[in-house]
């Protein structure tokens, strides 16, 4: 069933809407034209921030972008919008989005990437053919509605580790410990981790932690070397590593003491 108005008398009776502030247009209101571009002023003021990042139709096969801006993390990302953007014939799905840096993609035709491994704003579906633009849907749904990470209150994910395990870069951001092991644990770091993938690690029981990063290195003052993990076996001992752009390990934070395998 489709939604039901009020009662003829109720929409009648109605002078304004407290939420967004536009006003209604009351019977017999002279020169009605003049009110009716008040109304509108303020129902554009109320949807304009609808318009952020919207994927709109110039002709042919471009598209424009409206300016907008976009949490990453904790911090605010602007796009200044843009015009003229020329996408590629006879495609059923164009997968238009944002990168994390604010740049405007518009040549994927697989589908969104990953939202865990590559951070970005979903804008629309774009459909071309013969020359020209079959159809835009928008994909902006739930980017209005974003806690950033980092904000107050925002909690980790913290696991614990009786056993072996190889972690996914999907878990970046998370906490790693040997909490109820009885032997040593080794964890394997992803392979081919998009640069800025972190992870922390906390020994929990008198058991040694392992931290394996394949073919890559961990960097820290113990060593540097490619495809050697790092341990630790004492309570209270901490790790805290992130992807550099070479696809290695860079270590922001330790605690204790962590040695390099020989």
């Amino acid at each position: 069933m489709g939604e039901v108005y009020p009662s003829d008398n109720d929409l009648l009776s109605i002078q304004s809407d407290s939420e967004t502030g536009v006003e209604y247009i009351p019977t017999g209101t002279a020169p009605y034209y003049l009110n009716f571009r008040k109304l509108l002023y303020r129902l554009l003021l109320a949807t304009r921030r609808g318009n952020d990042l919207r994927v709109y139709d110039e002709g042919g096969l471009d598209v424009g972008v409206r300016a907008g801006k976009f949490w990453l993390g904790t911090q605010v990302v602007s796009y200044a919008g843009s015009s003229g953007n020329a996408l590629a014939d006879d495609k059923a799905n164009i997968y238009v989005y944002i990168d994390s840096a604010a740049n405007l993609v518009i040549n994927e035709y697989t589908g969104f990437p990953s939202m865990a491994t590559t951070p970005h704003v979903r804008l629309a579906i774009v459909t071309t053919s013969n020359g020209d633009i079959d159809s835009i849907t928008d994909c902006r749904t739930g980017h209005g509605f974003v806690i950033p990470w980092g904000a107050g209150g925002l909690t980790r994910t913290v696991e614990a580790h009786a056993a072996d395990d190889t972690l996914t870069a999907a878990e970046s951001g998370s906490v790693h410990s040997n909490l109820g092991a009885t032997a040593t644990v080794t964890l394997t770091l992803p392979s081919s981790a998009p640069s800025g993938t972190q992870f922390t690690f906390a020994v929990q029981a008198s058991e040694q932690l392992r931290v394996d990063p394949g073919t890559a290195a961990i960097r820290d003052n113990s060593g540097q070397t490619a495809d050697k993990y790092k341990s630790a076996g004492v309570i209270g001992a901490s790790l805290s590593i992130v992807t550099d752009s070479n696809g290695d390990w860079a270590t922001i934070a330790k605690n204790g003491t962590w040695t390099e395998e020989t």
